[in-house]
């Protein structure tokens, strides 16, 4: 009789850890759903972006009915972010202005004496982070001397 007791509870014990294995499974699995969800989200941001510079350097933004019309689509811009900051997506900011190898890329690099190795010169596209681990690195221009 003991025995038996003592079979069912492990048989119980062992059918809770696969449960337990399971649900662990299905939330990874939710995760890396949304992770790709917000990925397509930093696109649409990147085309916002791509475009504002378009307009920018063909001065379409001169005429105050075209400045109406560019705040009106970038409002679209702002509820993205806003999207994305209520879902703990943020973007990669380098207080320091150095390059951090986990949490960006190197896309190339310049020369300037004036400035340590590894200095950032200019961030090619953002990156993003969503509790606290990477979603997409930063593209980076850096000093290399």
């Amino acid at each position: 009789m003991i025995e038996k007791i003592e079979q069912q509870i492990s048989d119980m014990l062992r059918n809770n850890k696969a449960l337990s294995n399971q649900i662990e499974d299905n939330h990874r699995k939710e995760e890396q759903r949304l992770d790709e969800i917000f990925l397509d989200v930093i696109s649409i941001l990147d085309a916002f972006t791509r475009e504002e510079k378009v307009i920018e350097d063909h001065e379409w933004n001169k005429s105050e009915d075209s400045q109406k019309a560019i705040k009106r689509l970038l409002n679209a811009k702002k509820k993205l972010n806003t999207l994305l900051e209520k879902h703990d997506v943020n973007k990669i900011s380098f207080d320091d202005g150095m390059s951090n190898d986990d949490l960006c890329s190197v896309t190339d690099t310049e020369p300037d004496p004036e400035k340590p190795n590894g200095f950032i010169i200019s961030i090619e596209k953002d990156g993003f982070t969503r509790n606290g681990h990477t979603l997409r690195r930063a593209e980076v221009v850096i000093v290399k001397n």
